[in-house]
């Protein structure tokens, strides 16, 4: 077992761990606790970083995620459940959601759009926000249930700006994934939001297209 040197006995509890994926920000391993398959997310060290520094951001990163998970859990949002933080650690133990990635089956799925949509509004009538909200970063389980994961980016805030751009984000990933269908799932998508959020639902798309025009006035005057 060894997911970090000097962190062995932190983590003694847990067993058969195996390495997944290793990205910029953090490794993830596969493991169990206490007969319960896991996933364990351990951000990594940034050697360009004061080492102070970067144990600082690293717990503090570790801790907000953990938060926003189980507030995300606990007011009904379909994410993977907390089991444990260990911000010292840099670790964050949460139960394995088995299922595919979205992006792998939404063209053959289009219907899961619109669960996705009213747990992303869930999730902000929760006050929170994904932060990189892709198709990449939901799971369709075997029962067609759509489980929103990954929130190292995401933060507590009820700002619309914030909203839009979650929602900007998801249609662009669809855009990139599946440019003829994109406009219809996009728009599956956005009917489940609105069933959930209400009325507030038109304000916040509004912001999302208008993110999008800023985004490419700013790059239309950068290429000028």
């Amino acid at each position: 077992m060894e997911i970090g040197a000097g962190n062995e006995a932190e983590i003694e509890f847990l067993k058969e761990i195996k390495p997944v994926a290793k990205g910029a920000e953090a490794e993830l391993w596969l493991g169990e606790l206490l007969g319960t398959q896991v996933v364990i997310k351990k951000r990594v060290k940034k050697s360009y970083r004061d080492p102070a520094l970067d144990a600082k951001l690293r717990a503090t990163r570790t801790l907000e995620e953990g938060r926003l998970l189980a507030k995300a859990y606990l007011e009904g949002v379909s994410v993977p459940a907390p089991l444990f933080i260990d911000p010292q650690g840099f670790l964050l133990v949460e139960e394995m959601v088995s299922g595919s990635l979205l992006r792998d089956v939404v063209n053959g799925l289009p219907p899961i759009m619109r669960l996705v949509g009213e747990e992303v509004a869930k999730m902000h009538l929760a006050g929170l926000v994904h932060g990189d909200l892709t198709t990449s970063n939901v799971i369709i389980t075997g029962e067609a249930k759509a489980f929103i994961i990954d929130f190292g980016l995401g933060s507590f805030s009820p700002e619309l700006e914030d909203r839009g751009v979650d929602l900007l984000l998801m249609r662009k990933s669809l855009e990139a994934n599946l440019p003829s269908a994109s406009g219809g799932l996009f728009s599956r998508f956005f009917e489940g939001y609105r069933g959930v959020m209400g009325p507030g639902a038109d304000e916040v798309l509004e912001r999302s297209a208008e993110i999008e025009r800023r985004g490419r006035y700013y790059a239309e005057r950068a290429i000028d």
